[in-house]
């Protein structure tokens, strides 16, 4: 085959190829916080938990991105922080460890770390996907962590509420945000905020309507009783809380995560464009 065409097919496969080739791998840690029927409207609540996790990024071109990412942090809030009086009244609280796994699509504003003239060092950018995730939420009693899911504390399982089922702790979100990357060599770093848009409303265990207390104590147990309900209202006589809201069954719960990243370059543009000059200057 003629040098100077093979120089030219190699050009080209390199050149296409060339954008895939700049992989990124590292570390994110900032801060998660929950908004649901326990924290309705504040973000950056006092209850927001640190949270970190890892990151793999595929850059596809300067433009657009893949990133692979997986978090640990925690959710939780209480009624108890709210300036709402119903709520101060309700009392409920809760606490939930918080593991994600996510695929999000990158696009950046700018031309980013590339040869072209107009490439930039930085770039605002934009990021959307999908995650799973899993809350499995918890109270606290006499210094003691239960997990209210089991417990049924809206009457799932009792004959309040046939045919109701336990919520899944086990979830799929939206996951959408903005952000800012820097270039700094091999190293990158990113400051980013991102909302996720959840399916369920059980991340608090909280959606419905209270259950009759003495019922819930005798289908599921005294726990399920203290814990769906300690606001005291039952015992104070002519009052009950039953059939009362609970939370707010229309609307789902969202949680954030705000972090710095840090990454590595683990593979350059310039890996591909160095061995293509190389075999130019052989013509």
């Amino acid at each position: 085959m003629n040098r100077s065409l093979l120089i030219a097919l190699l050009g080209f496969a390199l050149g296409g190829s060339l954008n895939a080739q700049v992989n990124e791998l590292g570390l994110t840690i900032g801060g998660t916080y929950y908004l649901g029927d326990l924290n309705p409207t504040r973000h950056f609540p006092r209850d927001t938990k640190l949270a970190g996790g890892i990151i793999f990024r595929h850059n596809i071109t300067d433009r657009w991105a893949l990133r692979l990412q997986g978090l640990y942090g925690t959710l939780q809030a209480y009624d108890s922080d709210s300036k709402d009086t119903l709520q101060l009244i309700r009392d409920l609280h809760f606490r939930s460890r918080l593991f994600e796994a996510s695929l999000l699509f990158e696009v950046n504003f700018f031309k980013y770390r590339s040869k072209d003239k107009d490439s930039r060092k930085w770039t605002p950018f934009v990021f959307g996907g999908l995650c799973y995730f899993r809350a499995n939420p918890q109270a606290q009693l006499d210094d003691t962590w239960y997990e209210l899911q089991p417990l049924g504390t809206e009457g799932q399982g009792t004959t309040a509420r046939p045919g109701s089922e336990t919520y899944k702790v086990d979830q799929i979100a939206v996951p959408f945000g903005a952000g800012l990357k820097f270039n700094l060599g091999k190293v990158d770093v990113q400051l980013e905020w991102g909302m996720r848009r959840t399916g369920t409303d059980y991340i608090d265990d909280v959606s419905g309507t209270y259950v009759d207390n003495d019922l819930l104590a005798f289908e599921n147990g005294p726990l399920a009783a203290l814990l769906a309900d300690p606001s005291g209202i039952d015992d104070i006589p002519g009052l009950t809380n039953t059939d009362r809201a609970r939370g707010d069954s229309n609307t789902r719960d969202w949680y954030n995560y705000t972090g710095f990243t840090i990454t590595y370059v683990i593979s350059r543009f310039s890996d591909c464009e160095e061995q293509y000059n190389w075999m130019r200057r052989k013509r």
